[in-house]
């Protein structure tokens, strides 16, 4: 029952006291009036009675009234509790939102910058690539130009080869032909006196025969098997079989080398007297050469 309803039942039951009263006090003045006014009694004690109890189920709504005012006091200080919550929560929801924000806003300005960088950086890639495609362009033809250049040099060395064969065979004539005049020489000529062997040999009471060579032969010892010396100069040198070298190192003697078989680019002799052995690498000098320096 509502407040308005209680209200109205209380005033119905003042209402029905009063008007008992007054309907009482109008029936006192005619006739019968005692049957009226215990009648009327009767009714007032019935309308008392209605009366409390409208007062008791009042008082129950108020105390049910009351107790749901507390309910309602608990349930409103709860929400309150809540709203602080809630406002506690909002507050910290509104700085994370401010923190994102900002974030937000160093990122997009860090995007900004890193676009920035990759459109210097794509720029950079499209020159990189037109400077690429020039240098391509240019190794082409530098290839081009070298494998020309290769081919030219080629056919120079071939051409080289060929002249330095042509030089070899044109020395190898001319040694054969001042060959052929110191023959002959030699022949119209009386016998020539045999050449002593150079300063520092091992034994200076041998003496060693040797073709006169027409300039000095010098060259360096290639190869040793066992007395057989390979020597680096031939008969486009100047060198025939029969020569007498003489192997020294770094100023030392070393031995005597009598040439047996020559090419026109090595020649190979025998050992006929040494101090030690010879190696590899040790300089050889004609011994006519050797003999007419110390004269």
């Amino acid at each position: 029952m509502s407040t308005l309803t209680k209200v109205f039942v209380f005033l119905l039951a003042v209402f029905s006291i009063a008007f008992t009263s007054m309907t009482v006090s109008i029936v006192a003045q005619t006739t019968n009036w005692k049957d009226t006014a215990e009648k009327y009694r009767e009714h007032a004690r019935i309308a008392d009675t209605s009366l409390r109890h409208a007062h008791a189920a009042y008082s129950a709504q108020l105390a049910t009234a009351r107790d749901d005012g507390k309910a309602l006091s608990q349930r409103i200080a709860e929400l309150e509790g809540r709203l602080s919550t809630g406002a506690g929560e909002l507050a910290q929801v509104r700085s994370q939102l401010a923190t994102l924000t900002a974030e937000k806003s160093g990122t997009e300005a860090m995007n900004r910058g890193l676009v920035a960088q990759l459109q210097s950086a794509e720029a950079a890639r499209t020159e990189y690539r037109a400077q690429r495609d020039g240098l391509e362009t240019r190794g082409l033809d530098l290839e081009q130009r070298n494998i020309e250049l290769n081919t030219r040099v080629n056919e120079l060395t071939a051409q080289v080869d060929v002249m330095l064969e042509q030089r070899r065979q044109y020395e190898q004539q001319i040694n054969i032909l001042r060959g052929e005049n110191e023959a002959l020489s030699m022949g119209s000529a009386s016998a020539r006196p045999a050449f002593e062997s150079p300063a520092g040999v091992a034994q200076p009471d041998v003496v060693a025969m040797s073709p006169m060579p027409v300039r000095t032969v010098r060259g360096r010892v290639l190869e040793l098997e066992g007395d057989l010396v390979t020597i680096s100069v031939g008969t486009a040198d100047g060198v025939r079989p029969g020569m007498l070298f003489v192997i020294h190192r770094n100023g030392m003697y070393i031995g005597d080398l009598k040439i047996e078989m020559a090419d026109p680019n090595r020649s190979a002799g025998r050992i006929v007297r040494s101090s030690e052995k010879p190696k590899p690498g040790d300089a050889i000098t004609d011994a006519a050469s050797m003999a007419s320096a110390q004269r």
